[in-house]
């Protein structure tokens, strides 16, 4: 299946199949997490952030979206920007689906008394809340 998304900058339409949507996430989510990993800035990562969002934004329904942050959820030691990541899409789309598998993932960890991983996905559920006070982390969270 095709989508049609329409670049950062406006230079045109492009057409992305669905693998690639869940690639550019991906990619998109490995260099998040390194840019935080050498700068420890959320400051510094938010604009690859928010370039994936608007990359993604007309395809809010898109499974790929959906299965590249599932991938994340469930995949936190090898993206170590996983909780940054998922807040950020989180606070910005506000997507149902997203908060009830954080959600479960969040009671799943409290129940087996996983105290670091129930903090982990208590920052990620923290995010869907209107006056979410990390939100400032992310500068273009202010623009949408």
């Amino acid at each position: 299946m095709q989508s049609i998304i329409e670049p950062p900058g406006g230079e045109g339409r492009v057409e992305m199949s669905e693998s690639e949507v869940y690639a550019l996430l991906i990619n998109g989510f490995r260099e998040v997490s390194t840019t935080l990993d050498q700068t420890l800035s959320t400051l510094a990562a938010d604009p690859v952030l928010d370039e994936l969002a608007n990359r993604v934004e007309p395809l809010q329904e898109s499974d790929e979206i959906r299965q590249a942050i599932l991938y994340v959820l469930d995949s936190h030691q090898e993206f170590s920007g996983a909780a940054e990541i998922v807040q950020y899409f989180a606070d910005r789309f506000q997507w149902a689906w997203m908060r009830d598998e954080v959600e479960k993932r969040y009671l799943d960890c409290l129940a087996n008394r996983d105290i670091r991983l129930t903090r982990h996905f208590e920052r990620m559920l923290e995010a869907f809340s209107p006056d979410w006070e990390d939100r400032e982390l992310f500068p273009s969270l202010d623009r949408h």
